[in-house]
């Protein structure tokens, strides 16, 4: 098997910390975008030091550090913004009174059911 010197794990450090930033968008899917960006983080760095080991070019590692952080920053803060909308519409439901009268008649449908 031929050694690459940390180029392979650059580049998988670059491609997780792209794919943290596209699923940092989407809620209870960031929660893999975090782990995504902290695998790329943790390639990115051992890439880097292997290919400043071997005097090769660090650039792919040092985009793939960067790339995982801005992931990583992103990815947290749409987890707490979207937790706390999403906690906002629940509790703002919840003193609805249609919603409340809604909630009853489900609730008596799933015991009549059951």
């Amino acid at each position: 098997m031929e050694n690459n010197n940390g180029k392979t794990l650059a580049i998988v450090g670059l491609i997780l910390g792209i794919v943290s930033i596209v699923l940092a968008w989407f809620y209870m899917v960031n929660i893999a975008a975090v782990a995504c960006a902290v695998v790329g983080l943790i390639l990115s760095v051992k890439g880097k030091n292997k290919l400043v080991a071997a005097g090769q070019a660090k650039g792919l590692a040092v985009a793939g550090l960067i790339v995982s952080i801005i992931g990583l920053v992103l990815s947290v803060i749409m987890l707490f913004a979207c937790t706390i909308c999403v906690s906002c519409a629940a509790c703002a439901a919840s003193n609805d009174p249609d919603v409340s009268s809604a909630l009853n008649e489900l609730s008596s449908l799933v015991s009549s059911v059951g």
